[in-house]
Parts: C-alpha cells; structure tokens; sequence
C-alpha cells in the first residue's frame, strides 16, 4: 500500500460567515481513508466532527457516520449537511462514553493542532489555558475512551501536520503519535501532499509551515 498520496486542497462547501477562514480537511482525503479503511454499511466515528467533513463523506459513500463535536454552532451545521441529524451529538470528547455511539469499524478525524509555545486550551476551543504537556495529555485521554468504541480491528485515522512558529519547530505529528500508540497499534504514517494554485500565500499546508502533512494510521487490537 502506498505510503505517500497527493490531493487537490480544495472544498466544494462552504462554512457560515465568519468561520470562512477556519481550517479543514478537503474531502478529497476523507474519501480516500474511509474507502481504503471502511466498507459500504460500516459505522464511521469522528470524535473531533468539526463542521462535518467526515460525516458527510461517510454518509455519501454509504457508511453510517457518527460523531462529537464541543460548539453548538457547528453541531448545528453538521446536522444541516446531514440526512441523520441525530447521529450528531454536542460534547466534550474527554467525557465520551461507549454508550454514546455503537461500536465503529473505523474512525477518521483531526484533532485541533497545537503549538508547543501556545497557552490556549484546544480542546475548549482555544479557551482557557493549557500548556503543551497537558494537550498531550488530553490526546492520550481522548483516545483512550475512543477506544472503548473501536471493535477490534478497526481502525483509527488521525489527519495531523508538524508546525512550525519563529523559528521552532513543534513535532506534532510524532507526538501525537507517540501518545495515542499507548492505546492503539500504530500501524504507520502515510506523507500528504497537496496540490492548488490559490496557496501561494499560505505559510505551508493548512498554514503551518510545511507543504505536507500526515495520516496516522492506527489499528485497534485489544477490544
């Protein structure tokens, strides 16, 4: 299987006012992880939902998607997107609970980055206060009772960049790595690659300094 993929950086819908400029991950990459990883009437799962990228895709290849989002706001709006608006639920992924989706063959998401430097608390939104050791922390913890959802087999996909901020470099990816193959078997990274002409300003993919990012991928071997 190959280790190393390359897509347009593109998205065919477009967010409320005033989040037009948060970040995503282009279908186009979805679709290639949940065909690769999932099968038509598998359970999807994605515990990071966002505005709903995996859902939607998920829905449209004939999966069952599921997902947990913090912001009411963008629960809203997945649920707009969706023909299962209930399969959406508001929360907090550190308080997940088994009980709250059945048990999924295969989980793609992306949790919110982090750089080593920054004191904002991503798993509130940026709200609050954190530090880089307590977000990986929350990392190993929210995976952790993913894990209680994940039937054997199944497989966990993390969409995740290295950043760079003056001058440091924060290894993200690895770290994340590192933390969430406490829980999972990490079968390996694949390299992403992304192609668009309309990215000449941007510093690097998604906007943190480098021209490509990761799959992490990950099997689950103990439930």
């Amino acid at each position: 299987m190959p280790t190393y993929r390359s897509f347009e950086y593109t998205h065919n819908d477009e967010l409320p006012p005033g989040h037009t400029n948060e970040v995503r991950t282009p279908a186009a990459l979805v679709e290639e992880y949940l065909t690769t990883y999932s099968d038509p009437g598998d359970t999807v799962l994605d515990i990071f939902a966002g505005y709903g990228t995996t859902l939607c895709v998920a829905e449209r290849l004939d999966r069952v998607p599921f997902g947990v989002e913090l912001e009411s706001d963008r629960v809203a709006y997945i649920r707009e997107h969706l023909d299962t608006p209930d399969h959406v639920r508001q929360g907090d992924v550190l308080e997940l609970d088994a009980s709250w989706f059945p048990a999924c063959e295969c989980c793609f998401t992306s949790p919110p980055f982090m750089e080593q430097s920054d004191t904002r608390n991503p798993f509130q939104n940026y709200a609050g206060e954190s530090t880089y050791a307590d977000y990986l922390d929350d990392i190993e913890a929210a995976f952790d009772r993913l894990g209680a959802v994940v039937g054997s087999g199944g497989h966990v996909l993390i969409d995740i960049v290295n950043m760079t901020y003056e001058g440091r470099v924060t290894p993200l990816a690895w770290d994340v790595a590192d933390r969430v193959s406490n829980v999972f078997h990490f079968v390996g990274e694949d390299v992403i690659t992304w192609q668009s002409d309309d990215r000449t300003d941007h510093n690097g993919t998604y906007g943190y300094g480098y021209d490509h990012s990761y799959v992490l991928v990950f099997q689950q071997t103990g439930a």
